[in-house]
């Protein structure tokens, strides 16, 4: 049983905060207003494009544990990053603000060759950890870090 667990990769979806969802219905708002309004073309296919981009990235935003060792963060249309589990070295909770494959800002800093490779938000934040370390038991947790 435990080998077959193992065996099948697990997809975690990023947390989305409120203000996420504050972003998509503002940039909805003014889409239809542009458009109701008649405002110049340019404006109206921008506001479209950046309204559909956040959709895109609140629907595709994703962790996965594979099967054969690796985490892959995926996030609407930037590469998907991909890393070897056993090559994680520790794991530390953060608010950092800046751009990432997060959704949220109750973010993972992941660490790979001491220094920080990707900040992610799986919205089931512990089954996450946990089946991290279950792949890679060295896994350090590290404290949150100070940034707020």
């Amino acid at each position: 049983m435990m080998e077959q667990e193992l065996l099948r990769d697990r997809e975690y979806k990023s947390k989305v905060d409120w203000w996420y969802h504050g972003v998509i219905i503002l940039l909805g708002a003014m889409t239809i207003f542009a458009f109701i309004s008649g405002a110049k073309p340019l404006a109206m296919v921008a506001l479209l494009v950046a309204t559909l981009g956040a959709v895109h990235a609140l629907v595709t935003t994703r962790y996965r544990l594979t099967h054969d060792g690796y985490l892959e963060a995926t996030c609407s249309i930037l590469p998907v990053k991909r890393i070897a589990v056993a090559d994680i070295e520790a794991i530390q909770p953060t608010m950092a603000p800046v751009s990432s494959y997060a959704l949220s800002l109750n973010r993972l800093t992941i660490w790979v060759d001491q220094r920080p490779w990707l900040l992610v938000s799986p919205a089931d934040r512990d089954g996450f950890i946990k089946q991290l370390r279950k792949m890679n038991p060295n896994i350090q947790l590290l404290k949150s870090d100070s940034f707020i």
